[in-house]
């Protein structure tokens, strides 16, 4: 950077214009030319000089404002070089307008390029001046930035204010309206120039102490009235200014009824509405559902929703889900559910009836709060009827036992559950059956076959399960694990318990003849962890079993081995 010192005359005699000076002029011009630039490197202002054009200087202010390193990085570059090209044809205008060199044109406004890669908005003022014996120009910045963001978030503030849909009213701390925005004309019906200087209370129409709202918290609900002396139904918020009060009513007028109109169309459903909360209370509840689920309608208060949330609740098949197995618990975890069946015993009377459940997120953006809407009809009757039929479709008619349709799916499903379920397969075939029925009848037979099979399922476990398979043949099938020595146990306990004597009613016939007694031939597959066959291979097994128990006389058994596979 030049010093001050290589800019003043060689020769001491002489000033810069050639006219002749004294020393001690000369020592006062050295001084003030010092103080000068001192003053220049030294100002809080940024400040440039150019001379054609180009920096010959720049203080350290305008050096840390462009977030430069040095002055250096200045020096001889074009003024333009720092100058945002959305900026350059203002300058270039403002060049061309100057008629003199010593012209001093008023402030441009313009954006410049810092050495950072931002931008900064400034105010440029440009002087004539001297530098070194030529003619340059003093040029002062302003950093506009600070500036321009307060003026832009006022705008914004104004905006606001003007665009605003809620009623935006200022006061005087005496509660006299001195500001009404375009949306308090059209809530309150009121121009701004009829309701500037009114008390606050007169301009809406009912009692408002802005103090009173802070104090009791800054928010209240309250009934205003337009100028017609129409309700509105408005949420008031009020805040303390230096000088007054802002105070915000927002028109809940329209969402007011809208509510009345929801919760009088949920009130008169048949269907049951439920909300609730994420955590499983009960928030809120219909009459319907109170009147589905037996709880008393009273009147909905703490105790009944509490009710509502201990009703036992059972999954489509009858099993009670716990606390953590409930709907709506499921609905956090999974999503929404539609057309979901669940058994509840009414709280009135204990009764089990079956609902069809609807539930869904009343915040879908939020599922981790959001509390759950569920909706539930009674479809105990449509049930009762299904489970009827599937009951009739699954299960012989004589004995109530599971058919054969019904033998086959359970066994497909015992393996083929990620969990080995079935351990071994009985084939029963009661010996010479067909002699009781031609002896004493049909209605005989049946009466023999249901004495039969309730003996079958005395004599097995609790988790096993009988049930018949054609005219006088059933089907036995043993729970996983079961040892040989346990196999050989049931089939023992089974002849003895078939072998018990039978009496039938009304057919004194009976008493002296065999019809009394009735065994079984028995035939035993088991069933391994890692079983390959089918449900119709592992029946047709057993079958081939029971066929040579048969071969051997009555009432015996035959254990079919078979190979391991591989």
């Amino acid at each position: 950077m030049e010093r001050l010192d290589d800019q003043i005359s060689e020769d001491p005699a002489v000033d810069r214009t050639g006219y002749p000076v004294t020393a001690a002029e000369q020592s006062q011009v050295d001084a003030a030319e010092q103080r000068y630039r001192w003053l220049m490197d030294h100002s809080p202002v940024a400040i440039g000089v150019h001379v054609d054009g180009r920096y010959v200087y720049v203080n350290e202010t305008l050096v840390q404002k462009m977030a430069a390193q040095s002055a250096d990085e200045f020096i001889g570059r074009q003024v333009t070089d720092f100058v945002h090209p959305d900026s350059l044809a203002a300058v270039q205008a403002r060049v061309a307008a100057r008629q003199h060199e010593r012209d001093t044109l008023p402030p441009l406004e313009l954006i410049v390029l810092p050495f950072d890669g931002t931008t900064r908005e400034v105010e440029a003022l440009a002087a004539w001046t001297q530098w070194e014996g030529k003619p340059a120009h003093h040029v002062i910045f302003r950093d506009l930035t600070a500036q321009k963001a307060a003026e832009a978030s006022l705008r914004f503030q104004a905006a606001l204010v003007i665009h605003a849909s809620d009623a935006i009213i200022a006061t005087t701390l005496a509660g006299a309206v001195v500001s009404w925005n375009p949306a308090a004309e059209a809530i309150y019906g009121r121009p701004a120039a009829a309701a500037l200087g009114l008390p606050i209370g007169e301009a809406v129409g009912a009692a408002l102490d802005p103090a009173a709202i802070i104090a009791n918290g800054g928010v209240l609900h309250a009934t205003h009235r337009g100028a017609d002396g129409s309700a509105l139904n408005v949420r008031v918020s009020a805040s303390r200014m230096d000088d007054g009060y802002v105070v915000l009513c927002a028109d809940q007028t329209a969402l007011r009824r809208a509510e009345q109109h929801f919760q009088t169309v949920v009130a008169s459903l048949e269907e049951g509405v439920l909300v609730i909360a994420a955590d499983g209370a009960v928030q809120s509840v219909n009459p319907a559902a109170l009147r589905i689920l037996g709880v008393p309608t009273t009147g909905v208060d703490g105790v009944e929703l509490a009710k509502v949330a201990t009703v036992p609740v059972y999954d489509a098949n009858g099993r009670l889900l716990s606390s953590d197995q409930r709907p709506v618990l499921e609905t956090l975890t999974k999503g929404p559910r539609r057309g979901r069946v669940y058994g509840v015993d009414r709280r009135s009377d204990g009764r089990r009836i079956w609902v069809s459940a609807n539930w869904s997120f009343l915040d879908p953006a939020d599922p981790g709060r959001s509390s759950v809407l569920v909706s539930f009809i009674d479809i105990t009757e449509q049930h009762n009827a299904h489970q009827r039929l599937t009951y009739q479709a699954t299960h012989d008619l004589v004995t109530g036992l599971p058919n054969r349709a019904h033998i086959v799916a359970l066994i497909t499903d015992a393996i083929t559950a990620d969990e080995h379920r079935l351990g071994a397969v009985f084939f029963i075939d009661m010996d010479k059956f067909k002699s009781i029925n031609d002896a004493l009848g049909h209605h005989a037979g049946d009466t023999v076959l249901q004495i039969a099979a309730q003996r079958l399922r005395r004599g097995l476990r609790l988790d096993d399960v009988v049930g018949r398979v054609g005219g006088d043949e059933f089907v036995a099938l043993l729970a996983a694990p079961i040892a040989a020595t346990e196999v050989d146990g049931l089939v023992n306990r089974l002849h003895a318990a078939l072998e018990e004597p039978i009496v039938i009613e009304d057919e004194s016939d009976c008493v002296r003849t065999d019809c009394t007694h009735i065994s079984a031939s028995i035939g035993v597959v088991t069933v391994r962890a890692d079983e390959q066959r089918g449900a119709v291979e592992i029946l047709r097994d057993a079958d081939l079993a029971m066929y040579q128990a048969k071969t051997t006389g009555r009432a015996t058994s035959h254990f079919r081995e078979l190979a391991p596979p591989g």
